[in-house]
């Protein structure tokens, strides 16, 4: 994952605000002011309104707050940091003291998801994250979230021992019910370091959410694989290495479907 891709130093701030709304707000007026956004003023009603269906504290002291809209072409990403600490009510009731902030298209979905899960990975080890916290600098703050993407990057890359010989059965199984799958398996491994029945209710919505075909193999595949995901990399899989013919890569670019790799059979995501 290239993070330099994604966001800049610049896309880094130190945040003055203690209060969660005006801590969005100076977030998102920071990305206008780097003309990432057109209109400060739109995106934090629709961030907000996001924030008004589910509360994106998701604990560590970490929030997500983020917005899915077709009028921008990328994702866009700034991180806040608040020495102080906010009320955000998070999940664990523990003041946010690290904000992704993510305006993305739709189509983008699945790379923000994939973004969140490596950053939410810092925050559940307490060595990065003791780095993280004691961070004076913007690019100090980058250096440590580009090094943990490249590390998550070649995690994801390597071959699992455990191979699998099913194929799926998803045919005409829509690529949305891919991000929902993708967060459903990021609140499991929320739940593996939380109380799992404070997830449960989180967890049973987006299962009612996806397909029967495509969960009933995403189960299949979560007691196989380490990682039931793989990302295609120079036409191969990045879980087995096994290469993928050009018709699949196209088809898996376009997006119009789930596919899964027909060596290992982990979800195939093009980033």
């Amino acid at each position: 994952m290239n993070l330099g891709k994604i966001f800049t130093p610049e896309q880094i701030v130190f945040l003055e605000s203690t209060q969660k709304q005006l801590a969005i707000k100076e977030l998102i007026n920071r990305l206008h002011d780097l003309g990432k956004i057109s209109s400060a003023a739109r995106y934090y009603a629709q961030v907000i309104h996001r924030e008004s269906l589910e509360n994106t504290g998701i604990g560590h002291g970490f929030a997500i707050p983020h917005t899915r809209t077709d009028s921008i072409s990328e994702l866009n990403v700034i991180f806040g940091i608040s020495r102080e600490g906010i009320d955000y009510m998070a999940y664990d009731n523990e003041p946010v003291h690290f904000i992704m902030l993510s305006i993305f298209p739709t189509e983008m979905s699945t790379s923000y998801l994939y973004l969140v899960s490596m950053v939410a990975g810092i925050f559940k080890n307490k060595d990065k994250l003791s780095r993280l916290q004691k961070s004076e600098t913007p690019k100090e703050i980058y250096d440590l979230l580009k090094d943990n993407a490249e590390k998550y990057y070649e995690n994801i890359s390597v071959t699992d021992n455990k191979h699998v010989t099913e194929s799926a059965n998803l045919a005409g199984v829509p690529s949305s019910d891919l991000d929902f799958i993708i967060k459903l398996d990021r609140l499991y491994k929320m739940s593996e370091e939380q109380n799992p029945e404070s997830l449960k209710e989180k967890i049973n919505g987006i299962r009612a959410l996806i397909d029967n075909r495509s969960l009933t193999y995403y189960d299949r595949m979560r007691t196989k694989c380490e990682n039931a995901f793989a990302i295609v990399e120079k036409n191969a899989c990045s879980g087995c290495h096994m290469k993928i013919p050009p018709i699949e890569v196209n088809e898996i670019r376009k997006r119009t479907k789930i596919s899964v790799c027909s060596h290992c059979g982990r979800f195939l995501i093009f980033l």
